[in-house]
């Protein structure tokens, strides 16, 4: 197990501090409660000129989908009719409009760009396709009154953020401008090296991923392969016309080698694609939270950020 530096091993403390070391086994209720915790010790205030609103847009059947929409109440930047939208992680379990709040407000502020956050509907009251459905109803709105829009998520976010890249390509090149994917789940769970090398490390571990998988089809791996690219990035087809890509994986972390694959096959596609490999050096999952508590975090998010900026030149 690599060994962490001092800062990313006191966000690594700090975070399980909020969970028994059974969590896995208690109720979605419960750990619902327990992740709430966490990402609340963590929040930090808005930034200055950074203002919100909640909203919601109606998906396929007429469900209610809940937005939070970001704004900077000086728009003198010229990036007006450019988006992000971000779709939070969470293992498609946990997490809301609350859960990153803070790094929504972030993001907006440091990048120049109007966000707007998804609360999609999470597994497992609700099954398979309603979570992408939601988030494509989301960015078909605001494809529909023609705004121009970079996707950003991440872990379960990331997934799903792809998987909407898959669903909406035909707008690549006109409206969306780009992924930035931070540490996504992107290949259906396979063994890659680090998911044997990280099988048991902190803040996400194999046993982890084996239970949040297949939560969002009733646990039935069996049908898993059959769903296509919209339940898991890589189960697409077609690779080409997919939007300019950045990954942002965390080294410490069973998803890692996901962000390599995925970019190579982008790279045969001849996709555009950046994998920031060594920018997570000493990073571990959901380090997003550590940002301004780990020079490495903090140097990472700085990247996204430019990453971001970089894709609606």
């Amino acid at each position: 197990m690599t060994v962490l530096d001092a800062q990313m091993q006191i966000f690594v403390d700090q975070s399980l501090s909020f969970y028994p070391a059974d969590a896995i086994d208690a109720s979605v209720a419960q750990q619902r409660q327990w992740y709430n915790a966490l990402c609340k010790g963590f929040a930090a205030p808005l930034p200055n000129g950074i203002g919100f609103k909640d909203d919601t847009i109606v998906a396929q059947g007429g469900h209610p989908v809940p937005i939070r929409r970001y704004q900077h109440q000086s728009q003198t930047n010229g990036t007006e009719g450019i988006h992000i939208v971000f779709i939070h992680g969470g293992g498609f379990v946990v997490g809301d409009l609350n859960s990153h709040h803070d790094i929504c407000g972030q993001l907006a502020n440091d990048t120049g760009f109007d966000l707007v956050a998804v609360d999609y509907r999470l597994a497992p009251e609700h099954q398979y396709p309603d979570d992408i459905n939601d988030c494509l109803s989301v960015v078909d709105n605001l494809l529909q009154t023609g705004q121009k829009m970079i996707l950003v998520g991440d872990s379960a976010g990331g997934t799903l953020s792809a998987c909407v890249a898959n669903a909406r390509k035909s707008y690549v090149g006109t409206q969306l401008l780009g992924q930035v994917l931070i540490y996504p789940a992107l290949n259906r769970g396979v063994d890659t090296p680090s998911m044997t090398e990280h099988a048991f490390a902190p803040l996400l571990s194999k046993d982890d991923m084996d239970y949040y998988l297949p939560i969002r089809v009733g646990g039935d791996r069996s049908i898993i392969a059959s769903l296509g690219g919209n339940y898991m990035p890589m189960q697409t087809l077609d690779y080409s016309g997919l939007p300019a890509t950045h990954l942002f994986p965390a080294q410490v972390d069973p998803l890692r080698d996901d962000c390599e694959i995925y970019a190579q096959a982008l790279r045969d596609a001849n996709v555009e694609v950046t994998n920031h490999l060594a920018m997570g050096q000493g990073l571990v999952h959901c380090y997003l939270r550590a940002r301004n508590m780990s020079d490495k975090a903090a140097a990472n998010f700085e990247a996204i950020c430019t990453a971001i900026k970089g894709l609606a030149k």
